[in-house]
């Protein structure tokens, strides 16, 4: 087959990384753009074009780029709409690796890090095309934010394309405390959600409350939706600072904690989903701490299975640092999830970073190294069965013609007529005893 003129210029790397990023790019905007035109196709309002840029700052959001809306900025952002465009650039990143057949970690890079750039040049170009001093992102956010979003999203696609996953290319005694870390910030932020949602549903009255007190409409009702659905992974962060007792500040002396019986009156949003904030502690709220702990024990028993065969200080010190992981990650979190909606009452909503990342990694800890260093029985063997082989026997074949004696000529008297001839298996005693004795 002849070969294509600038085929291989098509399998380049960094041409498919550029491609990877434009289209997941052009994908998320018309993603974010679309909510906004139908809601203009509702009212009437305001012009398509509004809406267009109404969507283009949505875009901007989801990509962790903090708003500016009548000179206020807005910094805790929802961080529900970021898992849109890294689920496009990871499937972008994953296509342009299987396309471009590159397995080598350092060529890899030839893909992510041009269209990272690209990205990040292509939400500098929308911020200056969408903002104006009424609702505005500031260009140097607005760049690295998208800058940093394609670089998680094309490296963790392009990773995924190219079958690192599947190799041990990671020493066992490195890689089991990462996933004995991960593991346990994964059970942390879990049962902070579930505690969370409990929350909600028993407060939901006051819920429906503050949603019916806005009267926002149809098209309102469904943005409010999209809005609450895109604040979950907050909330759920928020009840992990509650339930391990790092506490949740709602204003520069007001402090929700399972240790503190209630918490000052401060005037917050009505945003339904707030109602989920408790108003004072539960009587059992000084055991919710008991739950980073738990965490810890299947950290620490997942490194004792994995490592059974190492030294007891390699499994100390891998506990140790599966929890060192996993409170970089819960600091990782409320950062993230932590910020301003505007006004002097609530210029800092969420948790201290630093506070709930040291005391879930203490909890955790707690959890972890006492259960790696308890010996792990050896694992049981396991019996292999040989395969039974049935015999099966060869067909006998069929005699041919060839093979099959002749049958012996009859005897025929001189009269024509057939005698019988005794077979050779006659004996002779069988003959009557008078015909022997005349014999």
């Amino acid at each position: 087959m002849p070969s294509i003129p600038g085929g291989h210029l098509l399998r380049s790397p960094w041409l498919l990384g550029l491609a990877a990023a434009l289209w997941a790019a052009a994908l998320g905007l018309l993603l974010a753009a679309a909510p906004m035109l139908i809601l203009w196709l509702g009212s009437l309002d305001e012009g398509w074009r509004e809406s267009l840029r109404l969507g283009g700052l949505l875009w901007l959001v989801g990509n962790g780029a903090a708003v500016s809306i009548a000179g206020i900025t807005l910094t805790l952002l929802p961080w529900g709409l970021v898992l849109i465009p890294l689920v496009l650039l990871g499937y972008a990143g994953a296509w342009a690796t299987r396309r471009s057949a590159t397995t080598d970690p350092v060529r890899l890079l030839w893909i992510v890090i041009p269209g990272a750039v690209l990205y990040g040049a292509l939400g500098a170009v929308v911020d200056v095309v969408v903002s104006e001093p009424a609702s505005r992102v500031d260009l140097l956010h607005a760049a690295l934010g998208c800058l940093v979003v394609a670089t998680v999203g094309l490296g963790w696609g392009a990773v995924r394309g190219s079958g690192l996953l599947e190799r041990q290319i990671v020493p066992r005694v490195l890689a089991v405390p990462v996933r004995a870390g991960a593991v346990a910030l994964a059970c942390v932020v879990g049962i902070g959600a579930v505690a969370a949602t409990v929350s909600l549903v028993v407060h939901i009255d006051d819920a429906i409350t503050m949603a019916q007190a806005l009267n926002a409409g149809l098209g309102g009702g469904v943005g409010l939706l999209v809005l609450g659905i895109a604040y979950v992974p907050v909330m759920a962060v928020w009840g992990t600072a509650y339930v391990l007792g790092a506490g949740i500040s709602l204003a520069p002396e007001s402090t929700m904690s399972p240790f503190l019986a209630s918490a000052a009156p401060v005037d917050l949003p009505a945003f339904p989903l707030l109602a989920a904030l408790p108003g004072q502690a539960p009587p059992f709220a000084w055991l919710l701490p008991i739950v980073g702990v738990v965490a810890g024990v299947l950290a620490g028993v997942m490194i004792g299975r994995r490592l059974r065969h190492e030294q007891r200080l390699v499994r100390l010190v891998a506990a140790a640092g599966s929890a060192a992981f996993a409170g970089v990650g819960l600091w990782l979190l409320a950062w993230m999830s932590s910020g301003s909606l505007g006004t002097e009452a609530l210029a800092h909503l969420g948790t201290d970073p630093l506070v709930l990342g040291v005391l879930g990694a203490l909890l955790i800890s707690v959890g972890a190294v006492p259960t790696a260093l308890v010996p792990t029985p050896p694992a049981r063997p396991s019996l292999a069965v040989a395969p039974v082989e049935e015999s099966i026997p060869e067909p006998t074949p069929e005699p041919t013609a060839e093979a099959m004696p002749e049958p012996m000529p009859e005897p025929i008297t001189e009269s024509g007529t057939i005698t019988d001839v005794p077979s050779p298996s006659d004996d002779v005693t069988d003959q009557p005893v008078e015909e022997q004795s005349h014999e």
